[in-house]
């Protein structure tokens, strides 16, 4: 990294950059992805780090073990004196409005959905009695598929926002309730538009403006500010009221997480990001927003691409960076609304809408390849008068979905209702793009493309297995296992006198139901032998962990 940067995010606690090989270019232009620049500095997760995934050989050794989970979980704002932030570090302050200095933020709220988020009142122009809308995050409607987008849906659960959300004025709460998502969306993106049920006038009314949208993202290296409801820091757990970071812009750059491929993620280093921050506004220095907080990348043990552990899409594969956190771009996002109405066909709205072409993967998130399975399959089918599609695949480094170039000629999907894609061999992370179109003459442009990943993974979970026990008992010994998909999906175990015991038979092994997370083992009588395996999501099988008790 170092030199090779050119991001202004500071991080000293990081690994280099690895290098791209020349091929890559060429691969890379073939199926539509242009070389990418270096890398925002940040903890670089690799092969060097000890917590680092099982590698094959350079890039490619950063397999991709993948599963789901649920992802980490504004007023025209005033012009703000960012040079306050002194020496640049990021940092937040809890805000308080009990004087009424903070009037700005009045719009910024707490959203149940019935989880926990962070949204945003938008000022969009409109008359008094046009409806309110709030900004969020796709994924806090509680729809995370990765093909579709939704409009003018009903929530599953009535959801409420809570304005004025300041820790000092709990008597000044504004609850909104909201009923419908005007968009929302994880396919590219991950935003929410929820339409409240009061109009922008009533809010007006209370206090309570919505912030402007920004016409376009500020410069790599800008300072910005956060606003968010994280569900409580490190220093104060109990906290949940709206917090101020301090922090700085980094670039733009493809994000990968679990089923989603976001293509134009921005990278942040905004601080004190926990469960609720999704949702939260980052604004430019006029106080608009420009992006909405979406994701972030713990420290992982052995999840890179997992939930909550986004890696960016570098030349030579995926890299996840600790602690950096990343924002779906809204900028421009004005133009969606007309009359302060929303309006997706608007010219100049940068929000793909319309139906997309139907199709389902057909094999598994993650796979093991080998002889018998070579290939991944995604099955298309005729739907909202899309009667054709267009498709391309490649590793995610080298395929853009989101260009023209590299889409294979129009199918006819009663002709082809299955596409078929190689399965590589060595351990790396593959995309299916798929298009659709009424007929072979009108595809749909890339905006509207499905994105289907695939992980081949042939890498065994490594040593030392999640696994541990209890002090001994007279007569026996209670284990305890910890599930950290995909790495370790599940886990077998078996027992017996210590002498006889192989740990590397497989015969005797039995299912350790994790649902529970433990199992006893009783004492033979003497020297008892106890064996534990662990298979990840590909089902590739550990080597064993051993112990002897009762000697």
């Amino acid at each position: 990294m170092g030199n090779t940067s050119l991001s202004t995010i500071e991080n000293d606690d990081r690994y280099s950059l690895c290098l791209e090989p020349e091929s890559t270019h060429e691969i890379g232009a073939a199926n539509g992805r242009a070389p990418s620049p270096g890398r925002a500095p940040g903890r670089r997760l690799e092969s060097s780090d000890t917590n680092a995934i099982s590698s094959a050989s350079h890039c490619e050794e950063m397999m991709m073990n993948v599963l789901v989970h649920v992802v980490r979980s504004f007023a025209a704002l005033e012009q703000m004196d960012l040079s306050a932030a002194d020496d640049g570090a990021p940092h937040s302050e809890l805000l308080h409005n009990a004087d009424g200095s903070n009037d700005r933020y009045n719009g910024i709220g707490r959203t149940h959905i019935p989880g926990a988020c962070t949204a945003t009142l938008l000022d969009v122009g409109g008359a008094i009695e046009a409806p309110a809308y709030a900004l969020t995050s796709g994924h806090c409607t509680n729809w995370w598929e990765s093909d579709r987008s939704f409009e003018e849906r009903a929530l599953d659960h009535r959801g409420l926002v809570t304005f004025r959300f300041f820790t000092d004025t709990a008597d000044r709460y504004r609850t909104v309730a909201t009923t419908v998502a005007a968009f929302s969306s994880l396919r590219g993106t991950d935003l929410a538009i929820l339409r409240l049920d009061e109009s922008v006038g009533a809010l007006r009314a209370d206090g309570i403006k919505g912030i402007p949208i920004a016409p376009a993202l500020p410069a790599e290296g800008a300072p910005i500010t956060n606003v968010g409801a994280p569900q409580g820091t490190i220093e104060d757990p109990g906290e949940e009221h709206l917090r101020l970071g301090r922090c700085t812009l980094g670039e733009q750059t493809p994000v990968v997480e679990f089923e989603w491929l976001w293509p134009d993620a921005v990278a942040n280093d905004c601080p004190d990001v926990f469960g609720g921050s999704s949702g939260s506004p980052l604004l430019d220095a006029s106080g608009a927003v420009f992006a909405v907080l979406n994701t972030g990348a713990d420290e992982p043990q052995h999840a890179l691409c997992h939930l909550n552990h986004p890696c960016e899409i570098e030349p030579c594969g995926p890299a996840i960076y600790i602690g950096r956190n990343y924002a779906m771009p809204v900028a421009g996002l004005g133009a969606c609304f007309v009359d302060g109405v929303l309006d997706l066909a608007a010219s100049g709205c940068p929000l793909a809408s319309g139906p997309v072409v139907s199709s389902m993967r057909l094999t598994e998130r993650y796979e093991r390849p080998g002889p018998a399975n070579v290939a991944i399959h995604v099955a298309l089918t005729e739907d909202h008068g899309l009667t054709h599609y267009r498709a391309k695949f490649g590793l995610v480094q080298d395929t853009d979905c989101y260009v023209d170039e590299g889409y294979g000629a129009a199918v006819a999907i009663a002709e082809a209702p299955v596409f078929a894609a190689p399965l590589p061999a060595t351990d790396g992370l593959t995309v299916v793009c798929l298009r659709g179109g009424t007929s072979a003459a009108s595809i749909q442009p890339p905006s509207h493309a499905v994105a289907w990943l695939t992980a081949s993974d042939s890498t065994p979970p490594p040593l030392p297995l999640p696994v541990r026990h209890d002090p001994p008992e007279a007569t026996r010994v209670r284990f305890w296992v910890e599930v950290e998909n995909p790495t370790y999906g599940s886990f077998e175990q078996k027992s017996g006198p210590a002498d006889t015991t192989d740990c590397d038979d497989l015969a005797g092994y039995q299912f350790v139901n994790v649902l529970f997370g433990q199992f006893t083992v009783e004492s033979t009588g003497g020297p008892t032998r106890v064996c534990v395996v662990a298979y990840d999501l590909a089902d590739n099988r550990s080597e064993p962990m051993e112990w002897t008790f009762f000697e």
